[in-house]
């Protein structure tokens, strides 16, 4: 599959001399020559047929989750060959020798695998693991620990999970290769009691979007697959790795007993002035910024013991300066080693001083219940903190807060832009439940509003929703069958990329011969793209091939128009967005018939699940891990006979935009 040329070819509209194409991301060109790219496609066929028998052959068996391990092998060489893209050769090797080598290894482990043998799970090194989003088997890189018994059933085990740093040239065989370097340049040291997970993420893209589920995937893999202490996991990385553990830790900081974020970055405004001189990004964009500034999110550290580092004098050190500023406007002090006369780099005395203290803070364990919560949180995607998770907000993108507090057998609870919350205390490992004793009532004041929970269960399970009326708090369920923005189905576009989905191509005839153009350029380009930057292949079928299982499964992209895709037709009139041969109708603006809608709606087929309108993911530039924000909210109307405008991060003349309220409604211009 050729990779579409957009940008360079919105850019050569624009400029009579365009400047010289940017570096490729990711690195493209095997290298072989005809007869070796055809004697190492025949060795990659062979083993994809053995990772097909093995699948037939544990179809239903606990190894089924071990083909993952002999796949990534198989993908490590298969992915380059059919998409040309660069093959690692280690020094004093080839190409096509090392590439041979990783098709060995995946050879000699499915050997194994078809005899009910896994020796490699006793042993450091490479494991892999199948994303719901795609189906695509991802690897990570695992060190075990010092002198590890599988035998020592009984054992719980700390997990330290380190983030990558940014390398272009590292697509998945390299990674596999290089990553296997054991504690070398990491806040962690080896220990009997301890694994060290180096999650792939993707490639290269901060954790965010699938790489950010890629991270969370990893995790579950590992903890599935060993006796793993859930109070006692560690999030840590360095450059761009240091940004992927600040975000993982302010988005999901309940789940980690400490963080070690190194350099990195941690907000866009000033990180990136340079860039953001050089291309404005309009008041939408700004806005979505707000789904990945760490800064955003810094009260979100007040139950998670952060520890970051930075080099003297590297330039990124504004990363953990900027974290220190928000945390302290929140009353939050940042703890900050500092490697002295040090640049991009962990200097060797403080990197000993980061190991002993996350040794000393992770010895005492995350509290999985902490009787004080303070949280904010800027979209319902990131909703939960603890005991307690937000259901719904009054507006989607302004920040929402609740400080909650326990005191005896009482709640003291304060909110602002929140709208539903769930109080769930349930005891599961790790975690004792509910902090009363079974039969207690406990009183919850919430906003000034007094009322009695439900009684705590004989297994210290309390659950209780919350809805916010007119006239104050009341227990009570949010209807399950309204049309509302709740997690996981709240937007922007991207969003529906983070969960599984289909690729939907029409085939019909289209609104018109140069919409149908334009939309099978937008429905090859998304899945490019998608091979690119995401490392997997997307499932792809025609509309015809659409059945219910896709549709309860799956976040649907439909390319196409009312037209030409049939899934779309039947659809149509229940979307927010009418599109005819006339042109586009959104709310009380009109555009005409070289105009097509770009937008993301929960699927009327199934409310559950997203139905998105020709877009793939939204951010289209690599040079810059900071610039892999959302692009687009959750609709635009776009002209599709211009090149993309004012920016270079999206290949789209975009003519409006905008956000649904909570109800999933146009909303009214100017709001």
């Amino acid at each position: 599959m050729m990779r579409l040329p957009i940008l360079a070819l919105a850019f050569g509209l624009l400029f009579q001399n365009p400047p010289a194409p940017p570096a490729q991301f990711p690195p493209l060109g095997h290298g072989l020559s005809v007869i070796d790219k055809a004697a190492l496609q025949l060795k990659v066929d062979q083993l994809a047929a053995r990772v097909a028998a093995l699948k037939r052959q544990h179809r239903a068996s606990p190894m089924a989750d071990r083909i993952a391990d002999v796949e990534v092998y198989l993908d490590a060489v298969r992915r380059p060959l059919k998409y040309d893209e660069r093959l690692y050769a280690p020094k004093n090797s080839t190409p096509l020798e090392y590439a041979l080598q990783t098709i060995a290894t995946g050879v000699e482990r499915a050997d194994l695998l078809a005899k009910g043998e896994t020796p490699w799970m006793t042993q450091s090194g490479v494991r892999g693991f199948y994303s719901r989003i795609d189906g695509s088997a991802q690897p990570y890189i695992l060190t075990m620990p010092e002198a590890y018994d599988p035998q020592a059933t009984m054992r719980e085990y700390r997990l330290d999970v380190f983030m990558h740093g940014r390398d272009d040239q590292v697509l998945e065989q390299q990674f596999m290769t290089k990553s296997v370097t054991g504690y070398n340049s990491k806040p962690f040291r080896a220990a009997p009691d301890r694994f060290m997970l180096q999650p792939y993420g993707r490639y290269s893209n901060a954790g965010r979007f699938a790489g950010e589920t890629d991270g969370r995937e990893a995790i579950t893999s590992v903890t599935k697959a060993y006796n793993i202490d859930p109070n006692r996991i560690v999030m840590a990385g360095f450059s761009m790795g240091g940004a992927s553990a600040w975000s993982y830790t302010v988005h999901f900081a309940d789940v980690w007993a400490a963080s070690a974020p190194g350099a990195g970055f941690t907000e866009t405004e000033v990180f990136l002035r340079g860039a953001l001189a050089r291309q404005p990004q309009n008041d939408v964009q700004r806005t979505l910024w707000h789904m990945y500034d760490s800064t955003d999110y810094a009260i979100n550290t007040f139950n998670v013991p952060v520890v970051a580092y930075s080099g003297e004098i590297d330039p990124q050190k504004q990363a953990a300066d900027a974290m220190a500023a928000a945390m302290a406007a929140e009353g939050l002090t940042l703890e900050h080693i500092i490697g002295p006369k040090t640049a991009h780099a962990y200097e060797p005395g403080a990197r000993q001083q980061l190991q002993d203290r996350i040794d000393q803070i992770v010895e005492k364990g995350r509290n999985p219940v902490p009787s004080e919560i303070r949280f904010t949180t800027w979209m319902l995607r990131y909703n939960r903190m603890f005991w307690v998770t937000i259901d719904a907000m009054e507006r989607e993108w302004a920040r929402a807060r609740v400080n909650a507090k326990i005191d005896g057998n009482s709640i003291s609870m304060t909110t602002a832009n929140v709208n539903a919350l769930h109080l769930s205390f349930e005891r599961v490992p790790g975690a004792a439940g509910a902090p009363f004793p079974p039969g207690t009532r406990a009183t919850l004041t919430i906003d000034g509003t007094s009322l009695q929970l439900p009684a705590v269960t004989a297994i210290r399970s309390l659950n209780a929703g919350l809805m916010k009326t007119a006239a104050g708090w009341k227990l009570g369920e949010l209807s399950s069958s309204a049309l509302r923005k709740m997690h996981g189905l709240q937007g922007p576009i991207d969003d529906a990329f983070m969960d599984a989905f289909v690729f939907v191509r029409p085939t019909g005839k289209a609104l018109s011969e140069r919409i149908g153009t334009w939309e099978k350029e937008q429905t090859d380009y998304a899945i490019s793209e998608w091979v690119h930057f995401f490392r997997g292949e997307p499932r792809v079928k025609n509309d015809v091939e659409i059945g219910a299982d896709d549709i309860a499964n799956n976040n649907i992209a439909l390319f196409g128009d009312p037209s030409s895709n049939a899934v779309y037709k039947r659809i149509a009139s229940r979307l927010p967005i009418a599109w005819t041969r006339e042109g586009v109708v959104v709310g009380g603006e009109r555009f005409d018939a070289s105009h097509a809608p770009v937008f993301i709606f929960p699927n009327p087929l199934n409310p559950r699940k997203y139905v998105v309108i020709n877009s793939g993911f939204t951010f289209h530039d690599q040079s810059n891990n900071d610039m892999q924000s959302p692009k687009l909210p959750d609709w635009a109307v776009v002209d599709i006979t211009k090149p993309g405008n004012n920016y270079k991060y999206l290949p789209l003349f975009v003519e409006s935009q905008g956000f649904f309220d909570e109800a999933w409604k146009v909303k009214p211009a100017g709001r």
